[in-house]
């Protein structure tokens, strides 16, 4: 008895012993390229440098822009819910997004050889981060960890300063770096009630929550930080699983009724970000079944299918039930109105520059003849909450056409006013 009661318990064991490496190493992704998030700065800078009068991408500008902005939050103008607090965003964005700009001035100086100058720009642009991770200005917004206004518009519109910042940081003193990376830290976890469903409901599996996760993932990246960057995949792919629909639509978003085509359309900007920023990781999710029956093709392919055809959006929205608090949030204008008998739907001009990087990652031609013919093209309109995730300032270095290594030339016209700067 004893012999058979040991032979059970070495089994056992064995058995333990023989998972041990499954539990310790089953979807443990590495971070092969700290700190790089969209492009590496030399690459970015070459594809400048090759291109005719590369002074005439950016704005020169002198450096006084800076010298004047207000880091001080001013509480009254955002409610802690309700529409004032989706201002933030606005807010952050056009105070920051600026730096975009002097950073191409940073490198066209640099390109020129001019290195009295862009000594200037850099100096200047870390000044302003330590300035602004010393304000604590990007933490001082007023939440409600019932609603995720904050986390959704804080997050998207930090993603032009972070992008910077990784850009740089070489060149900032390690004592600097800690100061303005505990900033980004903290606004994250400040943001991580998003990731609760038990706080703030369905949010947490529909566009807000990818867009938070997807500043969660980046700054995991631009910090090296293994443990965050494979919590935010994990969190990813559970969202993608969560919103499996039989047609290839979003469930989240496809439950919200009028809106629901403007939200399939706009949460596809955090995820193609997401999906562009682990391919450089060597992550390659975009051949998988990301919701258990849909691959990114199959989805991108419904979404534009459904602009042309939104009846498509209104069938899956009768199958998978409404989410009556999410409906009527996306706009009130007679243009954006498309009836269908007693059906409505609400396609207002939302950002389609997602197509680059998606593109740039598949080279699916059949999905971009679909685009092409579609409306997104001509309904083209810079929205900063979509754009910011994409870093669309320099998208045209960054999003090539696999097959030509040059830019893909989609929109007819996307200016620097479109960016609102």
């Amino acid at each position: 008895q004893k012999k058979l009661y040991y032979f059970f318990f070495v089994k056992k064991i064995l058995f333990i012993f023989l998972l041990i490496p499954s539990l310790c190493f089953a979807n443990e992704y590495k971070i092969l390229k700290p700190g790089i998030i969209f492009i590496e700065k030399d690459i970015l800078q070459e594809r400048i440098s090759l291109v005719n009068n590369p002074s005439n991408f950016c704005k020169i500008k002198g450096l006084s822009y800076f010298e004047e902005i207000d880091l001080k939050t001013n509480n009254s103008q955002f409610s802690s819910k309700g529409k004032k607090s989706a201002h933030i965003g606005d807010t952050i964005r056009e105070k920051f997004n600026p730096l975009l700009e002097q950073y191409c001035n940073f490198l066209i100086y640099e390109i020129n050889g001019n290195i009295n100058e862009s000594n200037k720009i850099k100096k200047e642009i870390i000044n302003i981060l330590l300035e602004l991770a010393d304000s604590k200005y990007l933490l001082n917004f007023p939440k409600d960890s019932r609603d995720t206004d904050h986390a959704y518009t804080t997050s998207f519109s930090v993603v032009p300063i972070l992008f910077v910042y990784s850009q740089l940081k070489e060149y900032i003193k390690m004592n600097e770096i800690e100061t303005i990376e505990r900033m980004f830290k903290d606004l994250v976890k400040k943001n991580e009630y998003a990731f609760s469903s038990n706080h703030v409901g369905e949010s947490t599996y529909g566009n807000h929550g990818f867009y938070a996760n997807n500043l969660r993932l980046l700054t995991s990246i631009v910090i090296n930080d293994s443990k965050t960057f494979n919590k935010s995949i994990n969190f990813f792919l559970k969202n993608m699983k969560l919103n499996k629909t039989q047609s290839g639509l979003f469930k989240i978003e496809s439950r919200r009724g009028e809106c629901s085509l403007h939200y399939n359309l706009h949460i596809l900007s955090a995820i193609m970000s997401t999906l562009w920023n682990l391919n450089i990781q060597s992550v390659n999710l975009i051949n998988d079944k990301l919701t258990g029956t849909h691959n990114l093709n199959e989805i991108v392919e419904v979404i534009i299918d459904s602009v042309a055809d939104p009846t498509i959006v209104i069938k899956e929205n009768k199958r998978v039930g409404y989410n009556q608090s999410g409906r009527k949030t996306c706009s009130s204008s007679p243009d954006d109105i498309i009836k269908f008998g007693n059906d409505v739907i609400w396609l207002t001009n939302l950002s389609s520059m997602w197509f680059g990087p998606y593109y740039s990652m598949s080279n699916n031609k059949e999905n971009k003849k679909k685009f092409i013919d579609s409306s997104l093209l001509q309904n083209y309109l810079y929205k900063g909450d979509d754009d910011s995730n994409l870093i669309s300032y320099f998208q045209k270095f960054i999003y090539l056409d696999t097959d030509t290594k040059e830019e893909i030339k989609l929109h007819k016209k996307v200016s620097f006013d479109d960016l609102e700067f």
